[in-house]
This record gives structure tokens, sequence and C-alpha cells, in this order.
């Protein structure tokens, strides 16, 4: 069982993703282009506060709403960098870098969020009259979602 969000992988890769873009934004920053360089190191940063905040959540539609946002955010963070790019504040060589690594996170959150919404959808099939539910695939076991998160993100490691 994980004991922290730092064992979370797709936390551990939106924050080396939020430090990587800092530093590229960083290194062309110029006093014109200021405010667009800190919004694009703040959307940065609220992709992996997002998720910590996520993980902290004690209802599974909390936590959901919170990798929501998450996911929200790291658009809005594909967007900012690609102008960037085209207002030549990064290089094309950290875009591309960024872009793989925003992709990669993106990934792991959309597992999650797959996770999330069928941990939501489970009650519902249980609702169903019995007909309805014999059709309806048979609901997973019950796992502490903690525990069920950590296998999602280890089955998602090794792909």
């Amino acid at each position: 069982m994980s004991s922290g969000v730092r064992e979370l992988r797709v936390w551990q890769e939106s924050v080396s993703l939020a430090g990587d873009v800092i530093r590229a934004i960083r290194q062309n920053i110029r006093r014109e282009t200021k405010s667009v360089s800190d919004a694009v190191m703040a959307t940065a940063v609220s992709i992996g506060c997002n998720i910590a905040d996520g993980f902290g959540r004690h209802t599974v539609a909390d936590q959901l709403t919170c990798y929501l946002q998450a996911k929200r955010a790291l658009l809005r963070l594909e967007t900012e960098l690609a102008i960037a790019r085209h207002a030549e504040l990064i290089p094309a060589g950290s875009f591309t870098e960024l872009t793989a690594r925003s992709n990669q996170v993106a990934r792991l959150l959309s597992g999650y969020l797959v996770y999330l919404e069928r941990q939501i959808a489970e009650p519902e099939t249980a609702a169903r009259p019995p007909s309805a539910a014999r059709r309806a695939s048979p609901p997973a076991a019950s796992v502490p979602l903690r525990e069920s998160l950590d296998e999602v993100d280890g089955a998602q490691a090794s792909q």
C-alpha cells in the first residue's frame, strides 16, 4: 500500500515536468514576456498540486474532481507551451521534450481517471435490476482506493 503521494508515479512525473518547464522558461525569460512565463510556470506547478490534492481526498467523487482539474491544467500547459514555442520563448528541442513529458503525464493521469470513473460506476451496476446486471460486466473486487491506484500506476509503468 502506498504511504504517500510521493510514491505515485503520476505525481512524480508531473513534478518532474513542472521542474523541466520552469528550467526551460527561465532560460529565456525577458522582462516583456514575464507575465506569459509566469503563467506557464504556474500552470505546470498546478498539475502536481491538483494530483496531490486528489490523493488527499477521501471520497472517489472528490478525487475525480481533483484529477480532472489536473487534466485541465495539463491541457492548458500544452497550449501555453505551444504559444511559448510560437513566440520563440522556448527552443524547439525543449518544446519537443516537454511535449513528450506532457504526453506521459497525460497517459498516467488518464489511467487514474478511468479507474475512478469505474469506481463511481460500480454502485450503479449493483443497483440495476437482475436482467441488466447480467449484461453488465462483473464489478471488480472491493480493494481500498490507495492500493488500487498503486496497481493502476504499476500496470501503466510496465507498459
